[in-house]
């Protein structure tokens, strides 16, 4: 019988190393026989969940139009946050906390007060994100996930090599309402997405 207390919360780690503390998680779990604690059920990877979204480089990208064989990265939709399953006694909360780059339990105060668990309204709708995300790639859409507010490199058409601003995306029609100025006059139009690469922001 599923225990009733399973709730999800939600750990903060060093971003990058989220699959290596799910592993050491899992272990140190193993090691100190509390399996009773942890849902097992609640994913593919047991009590944990790492949101992730397909990512592809340009290069990539254009190996994948052309039919070629293609890499595509694995990015996390919460970098730096692991979601987990759990009952959340003090043995679990202690062992959760002081294993090797988790950096402390979302919601979890001063004075020793126990975290308080993720909505599952929140787990939901995360999902939903993660599965949109899925279906858009394989539908050939917005495939380097590109978002509202992005600064990007215009890389086909009439403006190719300028810098603009995503103000709204149509996923449908996978194309991109974008702007940027030209000569002190903000030149607005749609654009495919496919002939933009996101610029990254120091």
């Amino acid at each position: 019988m599923q225990n009733s207390k399973f709730r999800w919360y939600l750990i903060s780690t060093i971003t990058g190393k989220e699959a290596v503390i799910v592993e050491a998680l899992k272990n140190r779990i193993k090691s100190e026989n509390i399996e009773q604690f942890f849902d097992f059920s609640a994913t593919e990877d047991g009590p944990f969940k790492v949101f992730k979204v397909p990512s592809i480089t340009k290069t990539e990208l254009n190996k994948k139009q052309k039919g070629l064989a293609y890499k595509v990265k694995w990015k996390n939709m919460f970098p730096g946050y692991i979601f987990v399953k759990a009952d959340m006694q003090d043995l679990v909360w202690y062992i959760i906390r002081n294993t090797l780059q988790v950096t402390g339990i979302i919601g979890s105060g001063g004075g020793g007060e126990k975290p308080t668990p993720v909505s599952q309204n929140q787990i939901r709708k995360s999902l939903e994100k993660e599965e949109e995300a899925k279906k858009l790639f394989e539908e050939n859409k917005n495939l380097l996930n590109l978002k509202v507010g992005d600064l990007v490199l215009i890389t086909d058409g009439n403006w190719v090599g300028n810098e603009a601003v995503i103000e709204k995306i149509i996923v449908e029609d996978n194309m991109a309402e974008i702007s940027f100025e030209d000569f002190n006059k903000k030149v607005e139009f749609k654009i495919n997405l496919d002939w933009l690469t996101r610029i990254e922001r120091n």
